[in-house]
């Protein structure tokens, strides 16, 4: 008590330790005005839950606000542990709990400085437990991602980009078509990812999506190319598969279907020799497809080939095409007959057409394959020179399955 009363008097005399925990018992008690006296004008919050930081008072109050309206007295924050002996800076291990019940991805750690001029608080930057944590499949992603940020930051030697050589200049529509798929890039991840909900797309965006989606995301990629499933209905569990409609199943395992029989065309195409090829193509399997358009943007900056020859196809060609000619007819009969209990083929069409305008996750799917039949056409186009093929392209996905087959 008084620390606090020395602090009304001079702000600058209560150590950082102890200005946070005042902070947190104001917001515990739903006093928000109380917590801002804290807050410096210029203060930067980084709540990692929102896609851009709280600049000034004004905008941490409102944080503050939406933090603390509608919720129960009994939900409380609770700090577990908070440095010491830094007169400006904290950081802080907490947890929420409700009537004393810690809540499941409740925890969190947070990191706190204060104004040398002001004593209040200028930076803060909190992280809160994840739903769904990868395990050491983060590092499987890290060594994905780590080429592409490499080749995309990379310094440039001297008269030379980072994508493509002086000596070898690309046609001067290349670069803008370069541009603008990097500019498109960026509206499919705000529009997909990040816009907020019902402005532009159904469904919630990244930032404030349900645990419930979360689930069914994970239950269809268990169900990967229905190995799961089809195990089962063998007599084999080992480890069951989870329980997805049908609809969403297939629609799942076809769109997956269709970015695994890039890869063999990827390989085969000259111009992009220099780029990360499997590294992308992985990223785009098994995160998200979003990662497809950075790579035609990379693809466009580059030097055209002089000489493109004729596509040399094996067994790995071959073994993509009946892998994706196989999973697509499987998609197929689970969309209209597995599972009779879902209703007719006309009511499994009825719930797709619901699911396109309120799932986010179905939309972007469906958004996905106009993206993969330009792709298709454009890559296709500029690997197969023979005219009795070329047109193989224009049909989306069994255009691409029946050129790596024949």
């Amino acid at each position: 008590m008084t620390d606090v009363l020395l602090y009304v008097l001079n702000p600058m005399t209560l150590p950082a330790h102890l200005l946070i925990q005042a902070m947190y018992e104001a917001i515990n008690e739903r006093n928000v005005a109380k917590a801002l006296e804290y807050v410096d004008p210029d203060c930067c919050y980084q709540d990692l839950n929102f896609p851009i930081p709280f600049q000034g008072k004004a905008a941490v109050g409102e944080l503050f606000t939406e933090s603390c309206k509608g919720m129960p007295a009994d939900l409380l924050f609770v700090v577990d542990d908070i440095t010491e002996g830094d007169a400006l800076a904290v950081g802080i291990l907490w947890h929420v709990e409700l009537g004393g019940i810690p809540l499941p991805n409740g925890r969190g750690v947070s990191f706190c400085r204060l104004s040398e001029k002001t004593g209040k608080l200028i930076f803060a930057r909190d992280l809160v437990e994840p739903v769904i944590k990868p395990g050491k499949g983060a590092f499987l992603i890290l060594r994905l991602i780590a080429p592409l940020v490499r080749l995309l930051l990379k310094p440039a030697e001297p008269g030379e980009t980072s994508l493509q050589s002086s000596a070898s200049p690309p046609d001067s529509s290349q670069p803008w078509i370069s541009r603008l798929l990097w500019l498109l890039a960026g509206a499919y991840i705000y529009i997909l990812f990040l816009s907020p909900p019902g402005q532009l797309m159904p469904g919630e965006p990244v930032w404030a999506i349900q645990a419930e989606t979360w689930q069914e995301v994970l239950n269809e990629s268990l169900n990967f190319f229905f190995i799961l499933p089809l195990a089962n209905m063998l007599g084999i569990h080992y480890l069951e598969a989870p329980l997805v409609h049908p609809v969403d199943q297939a629609f799942f395992n076809f769109a997956i279907a269709w970015i695994f029989i890039f890869l063999p065309l990827l390989l085969a195409d000259v111009r992009s020799q220099k780029l990360p090829k499997v590294p992308i193509w992985s990223m785009a399997l098994f995160l998200t497809n979003a990662f497809m358009i950075p790579y035609m943007a990379m693809r466009a900056a580059m030097p055209l080939p002089e000489d493109i020859p004729s596509p040399s196809k094996g067994l790995l060609a071959r073994a993509f095409g009946w892998i994706g000619f196989l999973v697509s007819g499987m998609a197929l009969f689970w969309f209209g007959f597995i599972g009779p209990e879902f209703g007719t083929v006309a009511e499994r069409l009825n719930y797709f057409g619901t699911q396109v305008t309120i799932n986010r996750v179905s939309a972007a799917f469906c958004v996905d394959f106009v993206f993969f039949t330009l792709f298709q056409i454009v890559l296709l186009g500029a690997v197969e020179t023979n005219p009795k093929k070329r047109w193989l392209r224009f049909v989306p996905f069994w255009g691409l399955v029946t050129w790596l087959i024949i």
